[in-house]
C-alpha cells in the first residue's frame, strides 16, 4: 500500500519520512557554493577585474580566487536552479499521483512560485541586490507552462534558452564589469536609505525584464525537469551508471573550461573587454556542466551507500557531514535568507563596513562562517523536529493549514519525495 494514500488530501505537503536524501544533500552543498559566490558582491572601494575580483589581491586572495573560480562560480547557481526545477516537477507528479486534477495542481504550483518570488522581492529590496528568489519566482511561472510538455519540446526550449544564459553570464569575464543595473548618481549607497532605493530600482528592473530574466535561467531548470521525470535523484541506486557519467563527464568539461577566466581573474592572463566576455561565455557554458556534475556526484554517492545498505538488509541513514548538508538543504530557504541577514550588515558600507576595501579571502571566510552558522541552526532545528521558519511560513501560504498527519517537519520550497513502498 502506498504511503501517499494515507495523506489526507492531494495538496498536503510531504512528511519528513517521504523525502529523498540526495536532492536535500545536494541543495545543502549548493548553498555553501552560493555563500562563496555571493561573497565578492560585498566587496566595495576596490578596482575590480574579471569575475569581480580585485586586481591587486594578495596571495591568499589569489588562492581563493582560483578555488572559487574553478569549483563555485557559474557552478553553484546552475546546480541550485536545477534542484529547484526538479522539486517543482516532483510536486506536480505527486499531486497527479494523489488524484489532483491539473487545474488544481497548476494553482498550487503558481501559488508556490508567486510566494517564492514575493519572498525574493522583499529580500532584494531590504537586504541583497543579487537575490535569486525573485528570479526563481519568475522562472517558476514559465516552468508551470512547460511541465506537461513533451520531452522533445523541453529539449528544444532548453537549447534555445542556452543563448541568453551564455550572453548574460559572459559579463562576468569583462574587466571592471558592474553587477546589476546602473545606480543613479543622486543615490548615496553608502547609507542604508540610499542602498535601499538602489535595490528598489533593481527589483523594478527585474520585474520589467521578467521574460528575459526567466529565459536566462531556463536551461538548467529544464535539465532539472528532465531528470525529475526519470526520478534520477530520488532513486539514485537505480541510476548509478547515468549519474557516474554525468559526474565524470561534467567535471571533464567544467574544470578545463574554467581555467581561462580564472587565469584572467588573478591577472595572469591579460584580457580586454571583448576577450573577457568570450572567456565569461566559456566559463558559464562549462559551468552548466559543472553544476549538473556536482548534483550527480552527490546522488551517485548516496546511491552507492543506499545500494550497500540494501545488500546488508538495512537502510542507509545519512550521518556526519551528509546529515548536516541534508539538514541545510531541507531548510534551504531559511539558510539562504540567513546568509544575507548575517553577511550584509557585516560587509555593507552602511553596516559594519567590513567589505569596504576587503579582499576575496576575507569575504570568503565571512561567507564560510555564515554558512557554518546557518548549518548549526539547521541541525538544531532538525533535532527539535522543526522546519525552518521561512519554510513553515511558505508552506502555510501555499498549502494552508495542514492536518496533523500531513505535518512536514523539514519542509523546503524545492523538496523532493522519497520513494514510497507499494
Amino acid at each position: 500500500m502506498s504511503t501517499a494514500a494515507t495523506v489526507p488530501g492531494p495538496s498536503a505537503p510531504l512528511s519528513a519520512a517521504e523525502r529523498s536524501p540526495a536532492p536535500d544533500t545536494a541543495r545543502g552543498i549548493a548553498l555553501l557554493g552560493i555563500a562563496l559566490a555571493n561573497s565578492v558582491a560585498h566587496i566595495s572601494a576596490r578596482e575590480l577585474g574579471p569575475s569581480f575580483r580585485p586586481v591587486d589581491g594578495t596571495g591568499a586572495d589569489r588562492v581563493v580566487d582560483v578555488v572559487v573560480g574553478l569549483l563555485v562560480d557559474n557552478r553553484a547557481f546552475p546546480m541550485f536552479t536545477l534542484l529547484l526545477a526538479y522539486g517543482l516537477a516532483v510536486t506536480a507528479r505527486r499531486q497527479e499521483q494523489r488524484g489532483a486534477p491539473w487545474p488544481r495542481t497548476r494553482s498550487l504550483l503558481l501559488r508556490r512560485t508567486l510566494w517564492l518570488g514575493a519572498f525574493g522581492l522583499a529580500h532584494l529590496i531590504l537586504l541583497f541586490e543579487s537575490d535569486i528568489l525573485l528570479v526563481y519566482g519568475l522562472l517558476g511561472l514559465v516552468l508551470v507552462l512547460l511541465l506537461r510538455r513533451r520531452e522533445r519540446t523541453l529539449v528544444v526550449v532548453g537549447s534555445l534558452a542556452l543563448l541568453p544564459y551564455l550572453a548574460f553570464n559572459g559579463v562576468d569575464g569583462m574587466p571592471g564589469a558592474l553587477s546589476g543595473p546602473p545606480v543613479p548618481l543622486v543615490l548615496d549607497t553608502q547609507t542604508f536609505a540610499g542602498a535601499l532605493a538602489a535595490r528598489a530600482l533593481t527589483a523594478a528592473s527585474y520585474v520589467l525584464a521578467a521574460p528575459l530574466v526567466a529565459l536566462v535561467f531556463l536551461t538548467p531548470a529544464v535539465l532539472g525537469v528532465l531528470l525529475a521525470r526519470r526520478r534520477v535523484l530520488e532513486r539514485p541506486a537505480e541510476h548509478l551508471r547515468l549519474l557516474r557519467r554525468l559526474a565524470l563527464g561534467g567535471f571533464a568539461l567544467s574544470l578545463p573550461g574554467a581555467v581561462p577566466l580564472v587565469l584572467a581573474s588573478v591577472q595572469v592572463l591579460p584580457v580586454e573587454v571583448a576577450g573577457g566576455y568570450a572567456l565569461g561565455i566559456v566559463h558559464a557554458g562549462t559551468g552548466l556542466a559543472g553544476g549538473v556534475a556536482f548534483a550527480a556526484l552527490v546522488a551517485w554517492r548516496v546511491g552507492v551507500r543506499e545500494q550497500r545498505a540494501a545488500r546488508a538488509d538495512g537502510r542507509w541513514v545519512p550521518a556526519g557531514a551528509w546529515r548536516v548538508s541534508r539538514a541545510v538543504g531541507q531548510r534551504s530557504l531559511t539558510c539562504y535568507l540567513l546568509q544575507s541577514i548575517v553577511m550584509v550588515p557585516l560587509l555593507a558600507p552602511w553596516g559594519a563596513g567590513w567589505g569596504v576595501g576587503a579582499g576575496t579571502a576575507f569575504v570568503a571566510a565571512v561567507g564560510v562562517g555564515t554558512y557554518a552558522s546557518s548549518a548549526l541552526v539547521a541541525v538544531l532545528l532538525e533535532r527539535a523536529g522543526r522546519p525552518g521558519p521561512a519554510e513553515a511560513l511558505l508552506r502555510r501560504l501555499v498549502y494552508g493549514r495542514a492536518t496533523p498527519q500531513a505535518q512536514e517537519a523539514t519542509a523546503a520550497p524545492n523538496s523532493s519525495p522519497r520513494r514510497s513502498s507499494s
